[in-house]
């Protein structure tokens, strides 16, 4: 990764003839172009990081459009549409999602169908559902969620992904101000670990600005949880009451990580001592 992927760039859709109303989405950036495993890795200021993103955004994001706010897994359906086929509701669950976001992005039905099928190459199971299976699957997600009738498969995307990106547009603004770090993935952020309580707030305060909604955020990152006893003055701590809290899961640093923060300190002080002069 060079230098210029230190940066981030808003990509729209249409420039001028989309009137800057389709896209808008932040790329370019190194930690969007490794694998998601990975970024839980990542360290700012040699401190560990959390990332935090939307839960459902774009479905969430519509169906609020739509006057109707959806609670619980959107995604789960509570009962198997195709028990021939698909066995499992977790698995069902996944082709479920998948299906709705496919429909987000497409524009007709067959090409939601055309693009759920050659989403993954390994997927046999996938690969095999016909377009009147997929058809069934998604009428039970209608059925569940009757708001979304005639909306899906009608080319949303573009639209909705400008709106994400007027709120990371937000995001990005409040925190370079103020000089920390943050790093966006579309609808998702990684932070400094101490920095949750913020980017969570920041996140509440830009969505409703952009949206007039709220829209549930959580996070990603595997943690170690523990768990103790809190007391004092308020109301209900009284007597010890029974917590549970996280700490982030620590990795030591590379030789050479060392080698390159060692490097850049020492650009740090020359760059000083010469801008001094």
């Amino acid at each position: 990764m060079g230098p210029d992927n230190k940066f981030v760039t808003r990509v729209f859709n249409g420039g001028l003839a989309g009137n800057w109303e389709r896209g808008g989405r932040f790329y370019r950036g190194w930690w969007q172009q490794i694998d998601k495993e990975d970024r839980c890795k990542i360290y700012i200021n040699d401190k560990p990081t959390l990332g935090v993103d939307f839960k459902a955004f774009h479905p969430n994001l519509l169906s609020n459009e739509l006057g109707v706010k959806l609670s619980g897994d959107p995604y789960d359906l509570g009962k198997l549409v195709l028990p021939e086929v698909i066995t499992t509701k977790d698995r069902q669950r996944d082709y479920v999602k998948l299906l709705v976001l496919m429909g987000i992005n497409a524009d007709s039905d067959k090409k939601a169908y055309q693009a759920f099928c050659n989403n993954n190459r390994k997927d046999k199971l996938g690969q095999s559902l016909t377009d009147l299976q997929l058809a069934k699957l998604l009428k039970g997600y209608i059925d569940k969620h009757p708001q979304f009738d005639g909306v899906l498969n009608t080319g949303q995307a573009l639209r909705l992904m400008n709106i994400d990106s007027q709120i990371a547009n937000m995001v990005l603004d409040h925190f370079t101000n103020k000089n920390i770090p943050v790093l966006c993935i579309h609808d998702s952020f990684i932070i400094e670990y101490d920095k949750e309580p913020e980017l969570r707030r920041i996140l509440d305060q830009a969505t409703h600005q952009v949206t007039n909604s709220i829209i549930d955020h959580d996070i990603k990152n595997v943690r170690n949880t523990h768990k103790g006893k809190v007391t004092g003055n308020i109301k209900g701590y009284e007597e010890p009451v029974v917590v549970e809290y996280h700490t982030p899961i620590r990795i030591d640093p590379t030789s050479q990580y060392l080698d390159r923060k060692a490097k850049f300190n020492k650009w740090l002080e020359l760059s000083g001592n010469y801008l001094s002069e």
